[in-house]
């Protein structure tokens, strides 16, 4: 077998490809930016809610900590402004060359409740997002949503939710007349049950099992995700939480082709009967001074381990975020 040695000028050609191929870089990259910063529709579990008067004494017996289910408004629109920095903006792996940048995501989402019931609240939302990177000016992308969802609470305790939507999702280069270079259906389906860990103390227990199938083009991005997600949400006082969070998942590609992560290698990567192991952690802090507006600081590391180490990757993610929401 003939030994293929990479030579320093490679190095140089990869990288200058990444910066300038906007084209075959920005496909999966864009979902897979999203899908880490921005929760999917049916990603809908309720978190409990800490009174105002509750405190962490345990001179004060069990903490008047509960998971309420209002009935929903009709209407919400919502602004996410995040900054974070990445760095592996096209998620490719480190035989192919890496760059990362300082980013900025906006997100605007609006939903409609048509109607509901105590258990069940079907949704309509449209949400649109921008990516710009400082320095990656091939990594930019536009995205715009509309997702069909619902949310159904069940159990004696109503601990248990299950959500489901069906979520079109368009991406397009602003740098190149708004030409669309990836689009997906994603079906989705999520499971989860939240548990006071502790009842003098407001700390919670929270799992998800997810189902999701991206339905791509091109195709040869269709896969099938399944995910576990546990993660821990403490509240050390009402307005603050802290959520560390664990989430290994298994991801199946269904198309073989050639897949061209940047461009550098003749006739692409083979991309034969892929599958994927992804193991994401990460923490989350959340300040809500105001129940219309929340601060956050997060933290997130990636390893994707494919069974072709050509499209495995890793990513860290430490980023900042106000949101606003506003609900009649």
């Amino acid at each position: 077998m003939k030994q293929n040695i990479l030579t320093p000028q490679f190095y140089l050609v990869a990288i200058f490809v990444l910066v300038t191929s906007p084209v075959l870089l920005a496909q999966q990259p864009a979902s897979e930016t999203l899908q880490q910063r921005i929760n999917s529709p049916s990603q809908t579990t309720a978190l409990p809610t800490v009174p105002p008067s509750a405190t962490a004494n345990s001179d004060l017996g069990e903490i008047g900590v509960v998971q309420t289910y209002p009935k929903p408004e009709m209407f919400t629109l919502s602004t996410s402004q995040q900054f974070f920095y990445t760095d592996n903006v096209f998620y490719t792996s480190q035989k192919t060359g890496t760059v990362g940048s300082l980013a900025y995501l906006g997100s605007y989402t609006a939903s409609y409740v048509p109607y509901s019931l105590r258990d069940w609240t079907p949704r309509i939302t449209l949400q649109y997002n921008m990516v710009r990177y400082n320095s990656v000016a091939a990594g930019d992308f536009d995205n715009e949503n509309a997702a069909f969802s619902s949310q159904y609470v069940f159990g004696g305790d109503r601990s248990w939710t299950w959500g489901s939507s069906a979520t079109l999702a368009n991406f397009t280069d602003p740098h190149a007349n708004d030409h669309q270079f990836y689009k997906e259906v994603v079906y989705d389906n999520q499971i989860s049950n939240v548990q006071q860990i502790c009842k003098s103390v407001p700390i919670f227990f929270v799992a998800a099992y997810d189902l999701a199938y991206h339905q791509a083009s091109p195709a040869i991005f269709d896969r099938l995700d399944n995910s576990l997600s546990l993660s821990f949400v403490f509240y050390p006082i009402p307005e603050l939480s802290i959520s560390p969070y664990f989430r290994p998942g298994a991801r199946t590609y269904f198309v073989n082709g050639t897949y061209f992560p940047n461009g550098t290698f003749t006739g692409g990567i083979v991309q034969s009967d892929r599958e994927d192991f992804n193991l994401a952690v990460g923490l989350d802090v959340t300040y809500q001074p105001w129940k219309y507006v929340s601060i956050s600081a997060d933290f997130t590391h990636v390893n994707d381990y494919s069974n072709n180490s050509y499209l495995g990757y890793s990513d860290t993610q430490p980023g900042v975020s106000v949101t606003g929401t506003i609900k009649f």
